[in-house]
């Protein structure tokens, strides 16, 4: 193969390259515009109903059903740890009238 050929052959390539990167971006912005609402988003007109699962993004934790149980565990741990071997029992305490004072 000559020179020329060789040179024209890689323009040719990253011209080629490019053109397939430019498509590919285009071809994906189009479909990201044509994709619809998952049904969760969409709003029904009427009154929005409570949540049925986790709200993972609200800045309160304090009625998340998750955070409940798990702390609800780590309280009853630390008083069966008091029960058992007189460790932690003032935390356990704390946690205790934290947890009752919440609900």
């Amino acid at each position: 193969m000559s020179r020329a050929r060789r040179m024209l052959t890689g323009c040719g390539l990253v011209v080629g390259a490019a053109g397939c990167f430019l498509l590919g971006i285009g071809v994906s912005q189009r479909a990201a515009h044509r994709q619809e609402a998952p049904p969760s988003a969409v709003s029904s007109g009427g009154p929005a109903s409570a949540p049925s699962g986790r709200r993972i993004f609200s800045p309160s934790i304090a009625g998340d059903p998750y955070v409940l149980q798990q702390w609800k565990a780590a309280v009853e741990k630390m008083e069966r740890r008091c029960r058992e071997a007189k460790l932690f029992c003032a935390e356990a305490r704390a946690a205790r009238e934290q947890m009752d004072e919440i609900r």
